[in-house]
């Protein structure tokens, strides 16, 4: 990344990641182009907040930065993931639901009830491991078929995982294009934001920063 200092790395990286989530560049698969930014923004901004390891406690870092990624975490504590400003969604959203042919809406809405009480540190903590411990037998499309176009849309992923690790018992979360865009986006904010400082010169020094993306290797 030439022209941009090293303390603005990550805060450009993540923020970067937060422009494509919030104006998502033109593509068939959008669903999946989302997916893949919010796990990118949801595995860096986690791991780098949890510089305190999973005791939870602030260190004594020389680093401000460390303390700066600490502050997410902590900003998480007393929030639900179901409240403003994460509002994981408890009911499936109407593009999945509307799948009868006269156009009908199901009655069971509800979904996420294993995180309906679970706060924001725990949830990007159990989300983190399960994304970066997932593959094909744990994370699965959710496919549904449009009554409109009798087409069969992805309209998210649903994920099972432990509960926490060595545990028997699986939550299981239904993750929908919507869901994870504004997840997303929000976690980005957040991070950013604390990274910085507050700073508004910070942000403007690393927001317009020359960084060069080859697209192949010289």
């Amino acid at each position: 990344m030439g022209g941009i200092a090293d303390e603005h790395v990550e805060w450009a990286i993540v923020n970067r990641l937060k422009a494509m989530l919030d104006e998502p560049p033109q593509t068939t698969f959008n669903v999946t182009q989302t997916f893949a930014l919010f796990s990118s923004v949801l595995l860096w901004t986690k791991n780098r907040a949890w510089v305190a390891g999973n005791h939870g406690q602030r260190g004594e870092w020389e680093d401000p930065a460390d303390h700066r990624a600490h502050n997410v975490r902590e900003a998480m504590r007393d929030t639900l993931i179901t409240d403003d400003p994460w509002r994981l969604s408890l009911a499936a959203p109407q593009i999945v639901l509307v799948d009868r042919a006269d156009g009908g809406e199901i009655d069971d809405r509800r979904i996420n009830a294993d995180f309906e009480a679970m706060t924001a540190e725990n949830f990007f903590k159990w989300l983190r491991d399960a994304l970066a411990h997932g593959d094909g037998r744990t994370i699965r499309s959710i496919h549904k078929q449009s009554a409109r176009t009798g087409r069969t849309l992805l309209a998210g992923f649903r994920v099972e995982f432990n509960a926490e690790r060595g545990a028997e018992h699986k939550l299981t979360l239904d993750l929908f294009h919507d869901d994870m865009r504004r997840i997303g986006s929000v976690l980005a904010d957040l991070f950013c934001s604390s990274l910085s400082g507050g700073d508004c010169y910070f942000e403007a020094e690393a927001g317009t920063a020359r960084i060069e993306e080859a697209d192949r290797v010289a």
